[in-house]
């Protein structure tokens, strides 16, 4: 069995260095959990592993890769140090966006997007009977993301989606989310994506 008394271990993959996986990190430091962050995932992290996150940049237009790759990557080298169903398994968080329902200015993120979550959910098949979840948070980009100003799509009809909320998303909104799909009572929720977008995924890329 897993020992209680020491502090969950948590490894945050940030390959762009956003705001939202420094948002994610806090977060779950807040919350208890010993939070490395990399880039990559090292060839030997420190001890078994509760959580792991990969933010790859999706909402700020970062990218330095191929995120589906990347996750794939990742989870297949950390493998060995991702927590056992008899200890408490392990918890996988990815931070995909909006934009894999479609949106007609930026279909290279929609096809990133679109293939992080079926990697995703594939690996959450595959995983499974390890005791490790795998869940998406797909969020519209927060404040102070440069994808925030980008107007009008060319040739169309379309604004930015909007949140319905009284306010735009943040960074913190989608810390908060990642935070609850990394906790160790979210054991039954896995191959699902939770949609961090004020209710902007209610409205498809025709009616926003």
């Amino acid at each position: 069995m897993s020992d209680t008394t020491s502090p969950r271990r948590a490894l945050v993959l940030d390959p762009a260095g956003t705001a939202t996986a420094r948002a994610i990190a806090a977060r779950l430091r807040s919350a208890g959990h010993d939070v490395e962050t990399a880039v990559e995932a090292p060839a030997e992290p420190a001890g078994p592993l509760d959580v792991v996150v990969h933010e790859p940049g999706l909402l700020d237009d970062e990218l330095s890769g191929r995120p589906a790759d990347q996750l794939y990557t990742a989870l297949d080298r950390l493998g060995p140090r991702l927590r056992p169903r008899q200890d408490g398994g392990c918890r996988v968080v990815v931070v995909a966006s909006r934009d894999g329902l479609g949106w007609p200015s930026r279909p290279d993120l929609a096809a990133e997007s679109g293939a992080l979550v079926a990697t995703a959910r594939s690996l959450a098949l595959r995983l499974g009977r390890r005791g490790v979840t795998v869940n998406v948070v797909a969020a519209l980009p927060p404040e102070g993301s440069p994808l925030r100003d980008s107007g009008r799509p060319e040739n169309t009809h379309l604004y930015e989606p909007e949140a319905l909320t009284p306010h735009p998303v943040t960074a913190q909104d989608i810390a908060e989310t990642a935070a609850f799909l990394a906790d160790a009572r979210s054991g039954y929720v896995t191959g699902q994506v939770l949609y961090v977008c004020g209710g902007a995924s209610l409205l498809s890329s025709l009616s926003v």
